[in-house]
Parts: C-alpha cells; structure tokens; sequence
C-alpha cells in the first residue's frame, strides 16, 4: 500500500489547482491594455480645424480670436490621453504660437500671415504624428 500524501504535498496540489485562476486577474489587465487605441479621431478633428482656420483666416481679431478657441480647446482635449505625450508638447508648442498672435491688439498683416503659416504648418506636422498612430 502506498502511503497517504503528507500535508505540504496536498496543500502545494491544492495550490497548483488554483494557479490559473491566479492568471485570469494579469491576463484581463494586460488585455484591457492592448484594447486602449492610440489614434484619437477628436484630437486630429481639432488639429484639422486649427489648419483649415489658418488658411483661410483674414487676420482680423475674430478670425484669430476662432483659432485661439480652436488651439485652447486642443490643448485642453489631449492634455490627459493616454500614451499621448509627443502630442503634448507639439500641442503646447502650437498653442503658444496661437496665443503670441491672438493676444498682439494690432499686429501687421505681414507679421499676422508670417504667424498663421507658422500655425498651419505646426498643425499639419501634428496632424501628420497623429494621422500615424494606430487606428
């Protein structure tokens, strides 16, 4: 007759028994993970809207004022996304070239065209590091 299992044998297959369902709980986080998608629609949506303002503002004080709402807004929306970090600091960066304009009472309208290129092609460089995340 064989002998009965000790009691640190049966407590180790009992441990052994529950093992996978220790799994389940890191599987499940890991998964939920993977399941958070990189490419916002919103965020290029706003940074699209920055562009299309830019070229085709007039620069008078409505006009920027519309830009300036649009920048605040973007800078507002993907301030907390997440994995969104590079897109943070282009969006500051275009924020703050938006402000520079919007807050000048009567630039030149060399200097207003100068600035709306520089906002036009700052947003198409965003558009550019968003458009490639993964959908």
């Amino acid at each position: 007759m064989s002998k009965p299992p000790k009691r640190d044998e049966r407590r180790k297959a009992k441990e052994n028994k529950r093992y996978p369902f220790k799994l389940i709980p890191v599987l499940f986080l890991s998964g939920c993970s993977l399941m958070i998608g990189n490419y916002d629609p919103l965020e290029y949506e706003l940074v699209n809207r920055i562009r299309t303002e830019a070229q085709v503002s007039d620069c008078s004080k409505q006009s920027t004022y519309v830009i300036y709402v649009s920048a605040l807004e973007l800078k507002n929306y993907s301030q907390y996304l997440p994995n969104n970090d590079q897109e943070i600091v282009l969006v500051d960066d275009l924020y703050k070239i938006v402000d520079q304009l919007y807050t000048l009472k009567s630039p030149s309208a060399a200097y207003c065209k100068a600035k709306l290129n520089i906002i036009e092609t700052t947003a198409e460089r965003i558009q550019q590091v968003t458009g490639s995340k993964p959908r």
